[in-house]
């Protein structure tokens, strides 16, 4: 990897015992020649999977939590860490069965990752039984996997074997029905060519936009900004709006920095004791970013 050449990431997802792990040792490998480093991510305080793939790849662990609730600030200190020591080509993050993709997307847009890094592309792996007999489950639970589907950029329908045709035939139909544009590979034990995960991560920048539509944007603030006015704001956003984060100021009580947090259209205010930067990310799909900016341009301004 030259200096200017980006470090590749590429984000694995599915629900618990989909596959992830066994698609991981695989996929190391069959990539020798290529300089991979793993970020796993255990809500537990020990990694099993950590000890499986041994100790020839390096890769570091986030333990006692999940990437989409309380580690995220973390991410960008574990990436870093194995760019600056490694050098990797490419970045594998295997998050915890229960993690939203569009949230771990979320965690690699801190500025520190965008500097070295680029999200190449989502990878979600459906154990084809269980996600037949997904409405057995809770609705949360239903709902996560579906949109584990939602926002891959590949999905694999994994163990193939162990249903029917005419299963088969209803996993495909499911799955096109919340993501037309995803890659699909059948797979047991999550058998892939050498280059299936690869070749797409090289398309992703031509494509991203149109098919999944996956943007983000950032908005730095010059100073407070009225908190009525914001509230307005958020309501009149889209439902493609998937969600907005940021360190901000309200007029009402211009001295406190506030971290604010927005998804499936509730917001969080928490107070920051630091004095950080006041800026906004936005995560959505297929983001108008010009009129993103303008609405933030009014409400700062005005």
């Amino acid at each position: 990897m030259t200096k200017d050449e980006k470090m590749q990431i590429l984000i694995i997802s599915g629900f618990l015992g989909s596959g992830k792990t066994t698609l991981l040792t695989q996929f190391i490998a069959q990539n020798k020649n290529k300089k991979i480093a793993i970020l796993m991510n255990e809500l537990g305080g020990f990694n099993v999977d950590s000890k499986i793939l041994g100790d020839d790849t390096p890769y570091n662990e986030l333990l006692n939590g999940c990437i989409c609730c309380d580690l995220k600030s973390d991410v960008a200190i574990q990436i870093s860490d194995l760019y600056h020591r490694h050098h990797p080509e490419l970045v594998i993050i295997e998050a915890t069965g229960v993690a939203h993709p569009v949230e771990i997307y979320d965690a690699c847009t801190d500025p520190a990752i965008t500097k070295i890094a680029a999200v190449q592309n989502i990878t979600t792996i459906l154990d084809c039984s269980r996600y037949l007999n997904r409405n057995q489950l809770s609705q949360t639970t239903r709902r996560l996997m579906e949109e584990q589907v939602q926002y891959a950029h590949i999905v694999i329908l994994n163990k193939i074997d162990l249903i029917s045709d005419d299963e088969k035939e209803q996993v495909i139909e499911s799955v096109k029905a919340l993501n037309q544009k995803a890659t699909l590979y059948e797979t047991s034990f999550c058998k892939l060519d050498k280059d299936a995960l690869n070749l797409l991560g090289d398309n992703i920048t031509d494509h991203r936009h149109i098919h999944h539509g996956i943007q983000s944007v950032v908005y730095e603030f010059g100073g407070p900004v009225d908190a009525r006015r914001f509230v307005e704001w958020l309501r009149q956003l889209p439902e493609s709006i998937l969600r907005v984060k940021g360190f901000m100021k309200f007029r009402e009580n211009p001295e406190q920095v506030i971290l604010f947090q927005y998804a499936y259209g509730i917001p969080q205010y928490e107070e920051e004791f630091m004095n950080l930067p006041l800026k906004l990310v936005i995560i959505g799909e297929q983001l108008d970013k010009e009129k993103i900016l303008n609405q933030l341009d009014i409400l700062q301004f005005n």
